[in-house]
Protein backbone atom coordinates (compact mmCIF):
# COMPACT_ATOMS: atom_id res chain seq x y z
CA UNK A 1 0.00 0.00 0.00
CA UNK A 2 1.58 4.06 -0.74
CA UNK A 3 1.64 6.10 1.45
CA UNK A 4 -1.71 7.95 -0.49
CA UNK A 5 -3.72 5.27 -0.16
CA UNK A 6 -2.90 4.93 3.61
CA UNK A 7 -3.33 8.96 3.97
CA UNK A 8 -6.77 8.18 2.26
CA UNK A 9 -7.44 5.18 3.91
CA UNK A 10 -7.11 6.66 7.27
CA UNK A 11 -9.00 9.59 6.44
CA UNK A 12 -11.69 7.53 5.36
CA UNK A 13 -12.12 5.75 8.44
CA UNK A 14 -11.27 8.48 10.57
CA UNK A 15 -14.17 10.65 8.79
CA UNK A 16 -16.89 6.98 9.01
CA UNK A 17 -15.88 7.06 13.03
CA UNK A 18 -16.97 10.97 12.90
CA UNK A 19 -20.07 10.13 11.31
CA UNK A 20 -20.97 7.13 14.01
CA UNK A 21 -20.06 9.36 16.77
CA UNK A 22 -22.42 12.43 15.50
CA UNK A 23 -25.50 9.76 14.66
CA UNK A 24 -25.08 7.94 18.40
CA UNK A 25 -25.29 11.50 19.82
CA UNK A 26 -28.13 12.20 17.42
CA UNK A 27 -29.93 9.56 18.46
CA UNK A 28 -29.45 10.15 22.15
CA UNK A 29 -32.33 11.82 24.29
CA UNK A 30 -31.83 15.45 24.28
CA UNK A 31 -31.77 15.36 28.27
CA UNK A 32 -29.19 13.05 28.33
CA UNK A 33 -27.03 14.46 25.95
CA UNK A 34 -27.34 17.78 27.81
CA UNK A 35 -26.40 16.21 30.81
CA UNK A 36 -23.53 14.35 29.68
CA UNK A 37 -22.29 18.00 27.84
CA UNK A 38 -22.60 19.50 31.50
CA UNK A 39 -20.75 16.78 33.43
CA UNK A 40 -18.73 14.51 31.47
CA UNK A 41 -15.61 16.55 31.58
CA UNK A 42 -15.62 17.07 35.09
CA UNK A 43 -16.32 13.28 36.11
CA UNK A 44 -14.02 12.23 33.68
CA UNK A 45 -11.22 14.36 35.00
CA UNK A 46 -11.96 13.47 38.81
CA UNK A 47 -11.91 9.79 37.70
CA UNK A 48 -8.20 10.29 36.06
CA UNK A 49 -6.83 11.98 39.09
CA UNK A 50 -8.18 8.90 41.40
CA UNK A 51 -7.14 6.55 39.17
CA UNK A 52 -3.91 8.35 39.08
CA UNK A 53 -3.45 8.98 42.44
CA UNK A 54 -1.51 7.64 45.34
CA UNK A 55 -0.45 3.59 46.57
CA UNK A 56 -2.84 1.86 43.54
CA UNK A 57 -2.78 -1.24 46.22
CA UNK A 58 -4.90 0.25 48.37
CA UNK A 59 -8.30 1.19 47.51
CA UNK A 60 -9.23 3.35 50.54
CA UNK A 61 -10.99 6.79 49.21
CA UNK A 62 -9.98 5.77 46.01
CA UNK A 63 -14.09 6.30 45.11
CA UNK A 64 -15.99 9.14 43.64
CA UNK A 65 -19.54 9.42 44.15
CA UNK A 66 -22.21 11.50 42.36
CA UNK A 67 -25.26 12.69 44.27
CA UNK A 68 -28.51 14.28 42.46
CA UNK A 69 -29.69 16.56 45.29
CA UNK A 70 -33.24 16.64 43.60
CA UNK A 71 -33.79 13.08 44.02
CA UNK A 72 -34.68 11.28 47.84
CA UNK A 73 -31.81 8.99 47.48
CA UNK A 74 -30.13 9.26 43.92
CA UNK A 75 -26.60 8.64 43.91
CA UNK A 76 -23.93 6.30 41.69
CA UNK A 77 -20.55 5.56 43.57
CA UNK A 78 -17.82 3.99 41.90
CA UNK A 79 -14.37 2.60 43.42
CA UNK A 80 -11.06 1.76 42.14
CA UNK A 81 -10.00 -1.77 43.39
CA UNK A 82 -7.26 -4.81 42.98
CA UNK A 83 -4.58 -2.39 41.99
CA UNK A 84 -7.21 -0.32 39.55
CA UNK A 85 -7.59 -3.43 37.47
CA UNK A 86 -11.30 -3.31 38.53
CA UNK A 87 -13.87 -1.18 39.01
CA UNK A 88 -16.92 -1.27 41.42
CA UNK A 89 -20.09 1.00 41.14
CA UNK A 90 -23.20 0.86 42.98
CA UNK A 91 -26.53 2.72 42.38
CA UNK A 92 -28.69 3.60 45.14
CA UNK A 93 -31.26 1.08 45.71
CA UNK A 94 -32.75 2.99 48.76
CA UNK A 95 -31.85 0.17 50.57
CA UNK A 96 -29.27 2.38 53.04
CA UNK A 97 -31.78 5.46 53.58
CA UNK A 98 -33.94 3.60 56.57
CA UNK A 99 -32.38 2.42 59.85
CA UNK A 100 -31.30 -1.14 60.18
CA UNK A 101 -33.92 -2.07 62.22
CA UNK A 102 -36.82 -0.15 60.79
CA UNK A 103 -39.32 -0.76 57.77
CA UNK A 104 -37.94 0.57 54.42
CA UNK A 105 -39.28 3.70 53.47
CA UNK A 106 -37.79 3.91 49.75
CA UNK A 107 -37.86 1.65 47.02
CA UNK A 108 -37.04 3.21 43.39
CA UNK A 109 -39.60 2.52 40.56
CA UNK A 110 -39.43 -0.61 38.88
CA UNK A 111 -38.97 1.51 35.35
CA UNK A 112 -35.59 2.83 37.01
CA UNK A 113 -34.40 -0.45 37.87
CA UNK A 114 -34.76 -1.99 34.68
CA UNK A 115 -33.18 0.86 32.91
CA UNK A 116 -30.08 0.60 35.71
CA UNK A 117 -30.48 -3.17 34.56
CA UNK A 118 -29.87 -2.79 31.02
CA UNK A 119 -26.43 -0.55 32.33
CA UNK A 120 -24.93 -3.58 33.80
CA UNK A 121 -26.15 -3.02 37.11
CA UNK A 122 -27.82 -6.08 39.52
CA UNK A 123 -31.77 -5.22 40.04
CA UNK A 124 -31.70 -6.95 43.45
CA UNK A 125 -32.14 -4.07 45.99
CA UNK A 126 -33.46 -6.72 49.03
CA UNK A 127 -29.86 -6.72 50.39
CA UNK A 128 -28.42 -3.36 49.53
CA UNK A 129 -27.47 -1.10 46.89
CA UNK A 130 -27.80 -2.33 42.88
CA UNK A 131 -23.79 -2.95 41.92
CA UNK A 132 -21.62 -3.68 38.75
CA UNK A 133 -18.53 -4.35 38.68
CA UNK A 134 -15.80 -4.54 35.68
CA UNK A 135 -12.47 -5.46 34.74
CA UNK A 136 -10.65 -2.65 33.56
CA UNK A 137 -7.49 -3.70 31.37
CA UNK A 138 -4.61 -1.64 30.84
CA UNK A 139 -6.09 1.87 30.29
CA UNK A 140 -9.14 2.72 31.73
CA UNK A 141 -11.38 4.28 29.13
CA UNK A 142 -12.40 7.19 31.30
CA UNK A 143 -15.34 8.71 28.86
CA UNK A 144 -16.87 5.33 28.89
CA UNK A 145 -17.53 5.33 32.67
CA UNK A 146 -18.37 8.80 32.87
CA UNK A 147 -21.00 8.18 30.63
CA UNK A 148 -22.05 5.08 32.64
CA UNK A 149 -21.94 7.45 35.59
CA UNK A 150 -24.08 9.71 34.25
CA UNK A 151 -26.72 8.08 32.22
CA UNK A 152 -27.23 5.43 35.53
CA UNK A 153 -27.95 8.78 37.23
CA UNK A 154 -30.06 10.02 33.97
CA UNK A 155 -32.09 7.02 33.52
CA UNK A 156 -32.51 5.97 37.20
CA UNK A 157 -32.69 8.99 39.36
CA UNK A 158 -34.13 11.48 36.50
CA UNK A 159 -30.82 13.71 36.43
CA UNK A 160 -30.95 16.46 34.44
CA UNK A 161 -27.94 19.21 32.81
CA UNK A 162 -29.65 21.55 35.23
CA UNK A 163 -29.77 19.47 38.13
CA UNK A 164 -26.55 20.42 40.35
CA UNK A 165 -25.37 17.44 40.87
CA UNK A 166 -22.79 17.15 43.60
CA UNK A 167 -19.08 14.94 43.62
CA UNK A 168 -17.19 13.43 46.69
CA UNK A 169 -14.00 12.18 45.85
CA UNK A 170 -11.41 12.57 48.72
CA UNK A 171 -8.38 12.42 45.96
CA UNK A 172 -10.43 14.90 43.71
CA UNK A 173 -11.99 17.66 44.97
CA UNK A 174 -12.94 20.71 43.16
CA UNK A 175 -12.93 21.02 39.57
CA UNK A 176 -9.97 21.38 37.43
CA UNK A 177 -8.66 24.31 35.24
CA UNK A 178 -9.44 21.31 32.27
CA UNK A 179 -12.93 21.72 32.67
CA UNK A 180 -13.56 25.40 33.78
CA UNK A 181 -15.53 27.19 30.80
CA UNK A 182 -13.76 29.70 29.10
CA UNK A 183 -15.81 32.75 28.42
Amino acid sequence: MTRGQRATRSCVIFLACLAWSGSAMAQMEPTLRSLLSEYRCPVVDRLERIYSHGDPSSHADRFLAITHPGHPHGYVQCMFFENRRRLLCEASSGFFLAPHDAPRTFHLQPDAISALGRLGFSTDGSQGNFRLERELGEKPDFNALADLILRALHDGYGARADSGLRANAPFARGRSPACIPIS
